[in-house]
Formats: structure tokens, sequence, C-alpha cells
């Protein structure tokens, strides 16, 4: 076996280790090879023998991650401290967009989640420190929410693009691995503290962030504590319009001045659509705590803290357009494009019946809510290095739980206060027109009836936690090509709980407590229900909503004060926070597994191979919702009440199964000389079902003949949803694992100081990934007889065997989908201070099956997919000043199937600037200046990928401005 020298790796690369400053890079990034096969002797001698230089900005970071990519045994990629706080980035996952193959997806302008070669998020691993970390935002994900974690407390992020057997199995797309800092491997009364302030080009708020760490050790160097916090308060201001549904169920031609066009085109027209501006008020706290105590030579324990909490308290305005008025009594034009067969635009009158008659289109809708997310983490270790091996045992526990604390929509109808409205969905955008006079009208209390109905309190929350136990061993051995194996083993338990709440306004006067022992407060007893919802002339604002953007084209926007409409709700009631016994779901899967894996060098060749065997045991629960809708009126036509109308059932059920995986894992490197590195590996990888997908409770509605026949001269008919039979939806706890084989190439060049330039081709044929559908299936249902007392006392039985559920929203797994692709990377430093990062990504995907119970039901490409991603960025930087620019390109991403089009929504191509500057002051004082999203970039979604005419979705979330000062100690 060759010997080691002071960095880990052994004399052969001397093309890499030639470089003082790459020994230097070893020696302060703590690469996980390298100080898994260093021994406490060996720390000593390179502590001796080692100068460390103390590098810091863009080039120095780039040329640390190349170093990483370089010496690795998997295909990985990095992303260094230095680099982090060099990018214009606020947290992790803005800054791994910049890593080939790697595309983010925004929440309010910033990166929350991560998807790796086309696959979707839930498909990406994210550990903290080798270990999950619960970041729950109300409805449970399997999603790791990077807007809870902040980048200064980060050390270093690797993406594993292939698998390894010591790997924790979860990341099909691929495995993200998060190192904080710790005290020991900083200076003594070493840290940084920045202060910033940023801009919003659509909220215009001067809003401040402070971040800072301080670390300490003892003059022996052997025990030493850190603590990190940050402060990020930050107004979001989200503006889209979209297609609310999209079905097929109105089919409509071509009209011209309430003619119809003979022989003209037909298409469908969306069932209801919507222009929103989301306002956010986001506060970030984040906190870290972490100890070292190096016992003696060969044992050191630790201790890390972690908590982050974000609220999101929000206000959304919505004007909505449903198809309530699609009739010859309102309809003036329609517009379709023939070759889409789509409804481009209608424009509507209220007096095109040659009768004067109200519209409760463009309906005003709003929604209140304060919310917040907090993720808690303890986490204990412990390390001992032997004569021949090193050992790594750690256990702790995360938590997090996040959804509303109070929530409420209510809505109003235009009525009278507009005289005619309608919409255009052409050139990749709503614009949308109304009566000028709608707000005046409005003020002056024509128009403006609350819609009691749209009156919504519910609202989701959730907890999720993991508990947590392992133990690895690297055994250094002589065994021939062999040098270091590595076994171990793992448990988790992990639960998630989901349930509903409701915030309800309740009279001054009401009894709560008695009403909590009868369990009789429901929404009959909200405000809502009984005069309390505020007059249109008390909330409503006098004038249309400011600062839009070119996602909401309209010409007026009329909304409501939500925040006074809160203050006089709460002057005249008091809150009650229901929790409610039903909607709920569990998810709680037990873990175990264990590795073995071998790390081999044979001269020019080195690499591992390893299996993972993998148990996992998964118990869902659920409360199911059955509604009985029995009768609508009496034999006088009037509505009856609720309780009269309809029956409501509650069951829960609970189910179990067991999955036991063997997961291979090849990794193979060939150093062909000192600069050309040739990679293969081939892997088996698996990732479990999304939370909802899995567990969600169903809730199942009859329809009686009765109800639906006294609801069909109603003008919000819905032939599906009012039909007479069962309608429905629901998780399916019959999905299995995600599984996928995958396979890797690349051939790397690497040059000069930091420079170099790569290709790879890469394949994962992945089966029972999961697609959303919407179909009609057979299902047993409990047999139940009722008399309907306003029908002449009629008899019917309900449900049986094999009953048709129309409409059923649920899960499938799709079968046989292939991702293929290729990625090429190229870094170079020129001499002159100026530097080139550039790196794209090409994906290709199958049409894959479709499956419910073993049954074909369509096709469907990888949701999440993108077609290509690309990223280029240049940047200049001497002792004093550096400046980068970013572009960032991702292509055409799949989204959800739509069963009525037995097609996929689709985000169309999206790209992005952004552009930071930082000046050295002093040696320890920088300031800096960051614009993200210069271009001031749009979503855009349509629907399905044979053309872009069939309007979806388009949004805007704002270019923001940063600006602060960074204090290095």
């Amino acid at each position: 076996m060759a010997k080691r020298n002071s960095t880990g790796y052994t004399d052969r690369y001397k093309g890499f280790a030639k470089s003082l400053l790459y020994i230097s890079m070893f020696s302060t990034i703590g690469l996980a090879q390298a100080q898994e096969e260093q021994s406490a002797e060996q720390k000593k001698e390179q502590e001796a023998q080692t100068e460390v230089i103390e590098v810091r900005g863009i080039r120095a970071s780039s040329a640390e991650n190349l170093a990483v990519k370089r010496m690795s045994l998997a295909t990985i990629d990095a992303i260094t401290s230095e680099d982090i706080g060099k990018f214009p980035d606020k947290n992790v996952a803005d800054s791994l967009q910049r890593v080939p193959g790697v595309t983010i997806q925004r929440d309010g302008g910033e990166g929350s989640t991560v998807s790796i070669r086309g696959l979707s998020s839930d498909l990406t691993f994210t550990q903290l420190n080798g270990n999950f970390i619960a970041s729950s935002p109300g409805e449970p994900s399997r999603s790791f929410s990077y807007a809870l974690l902040p980048s200064t407390m980060i050390d270093r992020v690797e993406v594993y693009k292939s698998s390894e057997a010591r790997l924790d199995e979860g990341g099909i797309g691929g495995t993200v691995l998060m190192y904080s800092r710790k005290p020991l491997s900083m200076d003594a009364n070493e840290g940084v503290l920045n202060v910033e302030y940023s801009n919003s080009d659509i909220t215009d708020k001067n809003e401040p962030q402070l971040s800072g760490i301080y670390s300490w050790k003892n003059d022996d160097e052997d025990f030493g504590f850190l603590f990190g916090y940050t402060q990020q308060d930050r107004t979001n201001r989200t503006q889209d319009s979209r297609v609310n549904i999209m079905n097929r169920n109105y089919y409509y031609g071509e009209m011209v001045d309430k003619q119809t066009v003979a022989g003209g085109a037909k298409g469908y027209a969306a069932q209801s659509m919507v222009q929103e501006v989301l306002e956010e008020d986001r506060e970030r706290r984040g906190y870290q705590a972490t100890t070292q105590w190096r016992i003696n030579d060969r044992l050191e324990v630790g201790f890390n803290y972690f908590r982050f909490t974000l609220g999101l308290n929000s206000i959304l305005n919505q004007l909505e357009y449903p198809e309530w008025n699609n009739n010859d009594n309102y309809w003036t034009d329609i517009r379709v494009d023939a070759d889409a067969e789509f409804v481009t635009g209608i424009d509507y009158s209220a007096a095109a019946s040659g009768t004067l008659l109200d519209t409760p289109i463009p309906r005003i809708n709003g929604e209140y809510k304060i919310e917040e997310a907090t993720s808690d983490t303890f986490d204990f270790f412990a390390d001992y290095e032997g004569d021949n091996f090193k050992s790594h045992i750690t256990f702790g526990r995360t938590k997090a739980d996040g959804g509303p604390t109070e929530k409420y929509r209510a809505a109003y109808y235009a009525g009278a206060s507009s005289g005619y409205y309608g919409y255009d969905l052409t050139n990749k955008n709503m614009t949308t027109y109304m009566d000028p006079n709608m707000i005046a009208n409005l003020v002056q209390g024509i128009g403006g009836e609350a819609d009691a109905g749209a009156t919504d309190s519910s609202f989701v929350a959730g907890t999720q936690d993991e508990d947590y136990a392992s133990i690895d061993v690297d055994h250094f051995v002589n065994l021939g090509i062999v040098e270091t194996l590595h076994y171990g083993a793992k448990y988790r338990k992990g639960k998630i709980h989901r349930e509903t709440r409701n915030t309800f306004f309740l009279a001054k006067d009401f009894d709560i407590a008695a009403g909590e022992a009868a369990g009789t407060i429901d929404l009959d007893d909200d405000y809502s229900k009984n005069g309390g919802i505020p007059l249109i002339t008390d909330v409503i604002l006098p004038q249309s909503l400011q600062n839009l953007s070119g996602a909401i084209n309209t010409n007026l926007f009329p909304a409501v004060d939500w925040r006074k409409y809160r203050q006089i709700i709460g002057e005249n009631f008091q809150k009650y926070t229901r929790y409610e016994p039903n909607y709920v779901y569990d998810v709680e899967e037990e873990i175990s597994a264990a590795y073995i894996q071998a790390d081999y060098q044979y001269e020019s060749l080195r690499g591992n191979l390893g299996v993972r065997f993998v148990r996992t045991t998964t118990t869902t629960g659920s409360s199911d919702k059955i509604t009985y809708r029995l009768d609508w009126t009496d034999d006088s036509g009037a509505e009856l009440p609720i309780d009269q109308q309809r029956v409501e059932d509650f069951v829960y059920i609970e189910k179990e199964s067991t999955e036991t995986k063997a997961l291979p894992s090849l990794n193979l490197v060939w150093d062909i000389d000192d600069n050309w590195v040739l990679r293969g590996a081939a892997s088996k990888t698996m990732a479990r079902p999304g939370y909802n997908s899995l567990g969600r409770f169903q809730t199942l509605t009859y329809t009686s003949s009765e109800y639906s026949a006294d609801r069909s001269s109603a003008d919000n008919f819905d032939e599906v949803i009012d039909g007479e039979g069962w309608t429905g939806s629901g998780g399916n706890t019959e999905l299995k694992p995600y599984e996928a084989t995958q396979f890797d190439l690349s051939l790397e060049y690497y040059y000069g100081n930091g420079s170099g330039f790569g290709a790879a081709l890469f394949k994962k044929d992945v089966d029972n990934f999961v697609v959303p559908l919407i179909l009609d299936i057979t299902q047993d249902m409990p047999v139940e007889q009722f008399e309907l007392i306003n029908a002449g006392n009629e008899l019917i039985s309900v449900g049986g065997a094999n009953q048709l559920v129309r409409d059923f929203s649920t899960s499938g797994n799709g079968t046989n989908a292939t991702v293929k692709g290729m990625e090429v990377f190229m870094q170079h430093f020129f001499d002159n201070g100026f530097g080139l990062y550039a790196n794209y990504t090409r994906t290709l995907t199958n049409q894959a099956n479709v499956e419910l119970n073993g049954e074909k039901l369509g096709e469907s490409p990888l949701i999440g997919s993108s077609k290509y991603q690309m990223n280029f960025s240049a940047f200049y930087e001497d002792d004093l000043f550096s400046v980068r620019a970013s572009y960032n390109r991702r292509g055409p991403t799949v989204g959800s199937y739509n069963s009525d089009w037995e097609m996929n929504y689709y985000e169309d191509v999206y790209d992005q600037v952004d552009v930071n500057a930082s000046y050295n002051l002093t040696e320890s004082l920088i300031l800096s200046a960051s614009v993200i999203n210069l271009t001031k970039s749009e979503v855009y979604q349509h629907l399905g990928n044979d053309t872009d005419k069939r309007f979806i979705m388009n949004a805007y979330s704002g270019r923001r401005f940063y600006a602060g000062a960074t204090y290095r100690f």
C-alpha cells in the first residue's frame, strides 16, 4: 500500500499535491475522506509540518470546490463556506442552484427546495452533519425547507450524485450533505458579524438582516464552543395570475358581438381563474450552539443544538373569475385558439341579455394568516480513534412543527358595482378588465354582498420528528487492494402528524366551556353564519391595489383591507381555535439499516464497493370522512339547514406495511495521469413516497338524486360535483417506494490553479414514481339507509360493493421511467484576476406508465424533471475588490398530471441574473452589495408540451437589493 502524505492522500497524486496552496486547503476545509483516514499522530505531524495559509475570496473557494471534486471517490460537487458567503445568496438553496444538474424551487423569490438531475425535490435527501433535519412547514413534506436554514452557519456542502453504501437512503435524485462549523476547527475568539439591509421593487421596504458567529477554544485546543445567530426580517410580495381549475367540462365556440360565429373554432374554457397578490412578513431566526471536547488523543465528544424559526404572517388579495356567468345572458364575445382547442378570452356584460342583470364576478377574495414553523435538533456525537480504526457514534432527536395559528378567508361579490368584465389569456399573460367605476360603486354601497358560503377558517398544522442513533466504523486494513472498510448501522424512528384546525370568532357571550364539553362548537357558531361579516363599505380600500407587476395585467384591482376586517371581527367577537378531531392523518416509519463498504486502490485505480440493507416498517392512519348529501330544499323551494341537508360520518383506519431492500453501489476512479480523471458509478437507490400521497385521509361524498335535482337550477350547479353518486379524494396507502438503478460516467481534466473542465453521462431507471391523478374508481362503501323527510319520507339505501366514485383525486405509481442526460462544466482562472465558471445539464425523460392497483391509467413523464439547466458566472477579484455576475437558466419543467386532458402542466423556460460585489475597506471590514433577479424574470406555466398557448399561470416575486457590511475578527 502506498505511503500517505500529510494531506491523507497518496504521494502518487503529484500533479495535485505539488501546490502548497492545495495542501493548505485540505488542512483547513477538513475534507471528510481525509479526516477519516488520518490518525491522531498524523494530525500532529501535519500541524507541525504544514504552514496553514488562510485563503479567502471567490478564487480560493472555487479552487477548494474543485479540489473536493477532484479527490472524491464518488461523483460529487461541493460548496465551501467562503463560496456561500461570496454568492449573492441568503440560504443554501440559492447557492446550490449553481451546481451542475441542480435546480431550485423558489418561494417568495428565494430558494426553498432543491432538485437534482431532473427529479422532484422530494427525491433529494438533505442532511445536516450526517442526519435528517425536521423542517415541517405545516403540511408535512420529505423536502427539506431550505428557507429555514441560514447559510452563515454552514461550513461546506457536498452534493452526491452517485451513491455510496455508507450514505443514508432516500436520495434517488441525489444527496445533499451540509456540515456546520465547529470550534476546534476555528481560532480562539474568531468570529464574523454581518449587518445588511434589503429592498424589493414590489415592496419598497428597507429591512434589516443580522448574522454572527463566535467561536472560542482553550489554549490546549482540546475544548471549545461556538455560538451562531441569524435574524432576517423580510417582506415578500408574490404576484400571480393563474387558472385555478382547468378541466374539459366547458366547451364553447367563437362569438362576436353576441353572435355565434358559423363554423368558428371551439375550445375548452377554464372553470375558474384568479389574480392574486400575496404579501408575507417573514421573520427568520436561527440559533446554533456547538461544543467539542477532545478528552485525549483518541476520544472526542461533542454536542450540537440547532433551532430555526420562520414566521410567515401573510395577507392574500384575490380577484376570482369563475364560470358562473358562462351563458348567453352575459356573453358578448368568445375567442378560441383552434390549434390548442382552448378558449383564450371571453367578454361579459351585465346587459347582454337585453335586461340589466347583476353579476357576482369578479369576486373579491382574501385571506389573513398568522403562521410559524420551528425546527429543533439535539445531536450528540463521539469519535474514537484506535490504532487502525476510527469510530463515530451519534444519537439525537430532531423535531419540527408548523402551520398557522390563525387564519380566515372571506369574499364579496361584485354585484351591481360592475357592469362588465372580461379576460384574455394570450401572449403568456392573463389580462383582465372590468368596470372602472367598480371601486367607487363599492365605496358607496352599490354591490359588494358578502359571500357567507366562501367564508372559511380551516387550516392545516403538522408536526414531524425523528429519533436516531448510529455507529460508523472506518477500519484501516491491508487486504490487497482494499485500504479501508467502512461498516455501520443506523436506527431511525420518524413520525409525522397532520391535523386540521379552525379559527372561529364566536359571540362575546358564547359559553366556550359548555360548548367544548358538549362537543358542539362548529361553523354554525361562527361570526360568518350569524350576521357578523363586515359591510363592504367598512372595509373596501378606496383605491386599486398599487405597485403591481407585469404578472397582474388589469385595469383595476379592487381589494379589501383585511387587517381592518380582522380588527372589526376581533372587536365584536371572541377568537376560538377548534382542533378538529377528524381530518387528520399520521405516518410512522421505523427504519433499520446496516452497510459495509470497501475503499480500494490499485495503482492508478481507486474507488469503493458496498451494499446497504434497509428495512422500513410504515404505519399509516387516517380519519376518513363520508358525507351523505340527501336533500337541499323543502317543498316550498327554501334551502334547508345544513344539518337537514347532509349527514357526516368519520372512521379512523390504520394500516401497516414492511419493505426490505438491498442497495448495492460501485464507484470507480481512474487517475489517468496528473491531470485527467475518469469516473464510473453504478448503484441502486430508493426513496419513500410523499407523506400526503401515502397517508392523506379520504373524503367521500354521496349525492342523492333528490339533492342533485334540487341543485340543478342553481347558477353554480356543477355536473360532476352535484350529480347523483359518489365523488371523493384521498391518499393511497398501497403506494410502493421509489426505486432507481443509476449509472454515471465522467471524464475530468484539471489544469492550472483551480482550473478544470469535465463532462458526465448519467442514466436513472426509475420505478414506482408517484403521480397525482383524478380518475373514476370503484370502491366498497358501508351500506346506510336514510329517510328523506322533505321528499315524501322516501327511503333510500346508499353504499355497497364496487361503488363508482367519480373524479377521485389520489396518487398512483408510475413504472418504467428513464432519466438520462449529460453534464458539462468548466472553471478557469485568468492571471489578471478574472475568472469564469459554467455548467450545462441536459436531461431526457420518457413517457412512463401510470398505474393504480396494477391497472394502466395513462402515461406521464417524471414530475419535476427539467429539460435542461445551465449556469454561467463571471467574476473579477483583486486584493480589495470583487464582483460576480451569475446567470441561471432552467429549461421546461414537468408539472402535475391533468387527467381530463391526459397531459401534464409545464413550467416554461426560466432564467435569472444575479450580481454581487464587495470591497475590503480594511483587512477585517468588508462592504457588500448585491441584486437578486436583476432581469425581473417571471415564471410562466402552461398545459401540455404540444403548445405554450394554454395559459395556466405567470408569477413574479420581485427584484431584490442588498447592501451591508461584514466584520471578521
